[in-house]
C-alpha cells in the first residue's frame, strides 16, 4: 500500500515511534521521527532556481533610481565630505547613503571600496557616476565637446598605432623593375597624466541634504576639472606632467595678418589650405578661438558697410564649419613686441583621442589648508570641508598635420 506523505508522517508518528520506545528509547524514536520530517521537507523544497518565488523570498537588489546627469555624485561626494565631518569612515558613507534613500549608490560605493583607499580617507566613485562625469565634462569643454575620440585608458597606458607614411605607386614600362615602397608605422602613446582639483564647501551645506545642494557639489568639481583639463587641451606643452595640447600638437603655425577685412579671409583661408594640403578629410572640422576674436570677426562689415560673417555666424557656423569660443584661449599672450595677442585653431576631431581612466577619486577633509590663488585659508576656521577630486586622462593626436594654428592674433584690440 502507497502512503501519502501526511499518512507516512501519521504512521511514523502514531505506530513507528511507539514501537521504538518500548523497545530501545524515547531518544531514538524522536531522532528517526525528525529525520523523516527533515526528508519529507527536503522533497517539498522548491528547486534552486525557484528560490525567492515560492516561500520566504530573498531580499530584492535596490532598483537604480532616475536621477539627472551627475546627481548621484554629488550626493557621494556629500556623504564622504558629511561622513569626514562625523569621524566615520567607509561604513559611515554606505550607511548616510542608506540614510537617504540611495541604497544603490550605497552598494556601488561599497563594490568600489574594494579597490579603493577608503580607509585612508579616499574612496574610488563608482563607474557609472564617473562616466556621468565625462559627460558633463564634455559639455562644458571645447575640446571635448567638438567630438574629440574618447577611449578607455584602464591601465593607465594605451599605444594606438598610426600610419606615418603610405606606400606610393610607380608608372614602369615592359621588362621594368617595379620600385619597392613601404607603408611607415608609427604609435600615439597615451600616459595618464593625474588632474586634481580641491573645492572648498560650506560645513552647513554639506550637511544639509537637498537636491540643489547635490547639484552644486557636482557642478563645482566638474566645472573645476573642466576649466583646467580644457586650458591644457588647447594650449599644454606637455612638459608640466600635463597633456600636451592642440597648440604644440599642431604641424601647421602660422602667424596672424593684421586686423582687416582681407587679412581675416587670407587667414582663414590659409587654415583651410593646410588641413586639405596634408590631405585630412573635410566634414568635421572646428574651430575654437577667444570671445575677442569671435566678437570681431562676428561684426567685420565691407566697404559698404555691410556684415560679411554675422549671418552665417549667427547659426553656428564659420565657413561652413562649426565654431567654439573659449576663454581658455588668452587674449594676454606675447609675440614679438605685443603682448595682447591670441591665437585661432583649425582642427579634425576625428583624429584627436583622448583617454580616460574612469578611476575617480574623491577626498574630503575638514582640517586641510588650501591656497585659494592669493592666500593660504585654513578650512577649520572657516568651517568648511575641502573635497579633493583626482582624475586620469591624456590627449593625443592621430595625425598632428590635422591641426592649424594662427598665432599672433590682434583683431579687436
Amino acid at each position: 500500500m502507497k502512503l501519502t506523505q501526511d499518512e507516512l508522517l501519521a504512521h511514523i508518528k502514531d505506530v513507528v515511534s511507539p514501537l521504538i520506545k518500548e523497545t530501545n528509547s524515547a531518544e531514538l524514536a524522536d531522532m528517526v521521527e525528525a529525520k523523516v520530517v527533515e526528508a519529507v521537507n527536503a522533497k517539498n523544497a522548491p528547486p534552486a532556481w525557484a528560490e525567492g518565488l515560492m516561500g520566504e523570498k530573498k531580499e530584492a537588489a535596490p532598483e537604480a533610481k532616475t536621477r539627472t546627469k551627475g546627481e548621484g555624485f554629488g550626493r557621494i561626494v556629500r556623504a564622504v565630505a558629511c561622513a569626514r565631518l562625523d569621524g566615520g569612515g567607509s561604513a559611515k558613507v554606505i550607511e548616510s547613503l542608506k540614510q537617504s534613500g540611495d541604497e544603490d549608490l550605497a552598494i556601488g560605493v561599497e563594490k568600489a571600496l574594494g579597490a579603493g583607499t577608503g580607509p585612508a580617507g579616499g574612496y574610488l566613485v563608482p563607474t557609472q557616476q564617473s562616466s556621468e562625469i565625462v559627460e558633463l565634462r564634455r559639455a562644458a569643454t571645447v575640446v571635448r565637446g567638438s567630438g574629440a575620440r574618447e577611449i578607455p585608458l584602464p591601465t593607465g597606458t594605451l599605444q594606438v598605432p598610426k600610419l606615418s607614411t603610405g606606400a606610393t605607386g610607380t608608372y614602369v614600362g615592359e621588362n621594368q623593375n617595379i620600385t619597392k615602397s613601404e607603408e611607415t608605422l608609427g604609435q600615439l602613446t597615451l600616459t595618464a597624466k593625474k588632474l586634481a582639483v580641491l573645492v572648498p564647501m560650506s560645513n552647513t551645506l554639506l550637511r544639509t541634504s537637498s537636491p540643489s545642494v547635490d547639484a552644486m557639489v557636482r557642478d563645482d568639481i566638474v566645472q573645476s576639472l573642466a576649466n583646467t583639463e580644457d586650458a591644457k587641451f588647447l594650449r599644454g606643452t606637455g612638459t608640466d606632467k600635463a597633456p600636451k595640447g592642440l597648440r604644440y600638437l599642431a604641424d601647421n603655425v602660422f602667424n596672424a595678418a593684421a586686423a582687416s577685412a582681407a587679412g581675416v579671409a587670407s587667414d582663414l583661408g590659409i587654415h583651410m589650405q593646410a588641413l586639405l594640403d596634408s590631405n585630412t578629410p573635410a566634414g568635421n572640422w572646428r574651430w575654437i578661438f577667444s570671445p575677442r576674436t569671435w566678437r570681431y570677426i562676428y561684426t567685420l562689415v565691407d566697404g559698404s558697410n555691410n556684415s560679411i560673417y554675422r549671418a552665417e555666424m549667427s547659426q553656428g557656423t564659420l565657413f561652413g564649419f562649426p565654431f567654439s569660443m573659449t576663454t581658455a584661449i588668452p587674449n594676454t599672450l606675447t609675440l614679438g613686441g605685443n603682448d595682447d595677442c591670441s591665437e585661432i585653431y583649425l582642427f579634425n576631431p576625428n583624429d584627436i583621442v583622448i583617454g580616460d581612466n574612469l578611476d575617480l577619486s574623491i577626498s574630503a577633509s575638514d582640517t586641510a589648508a588650501y591656497y585659494d590663488g592669493s592666500s593660504v585659508q585654513a578650512s577649520f576656521s572657516l568651517d568648511q570641508t575641502v573635497i579633493r577630486a583626482i582624475s586620469e586622462h591624456d590627449m593625443g593626436a592621430r595625425h598632428e598635420e590635422a591641426i592649424s594654428v594662427s598665432r599672433g592674433v590682434r583683431w579687436g584690440v
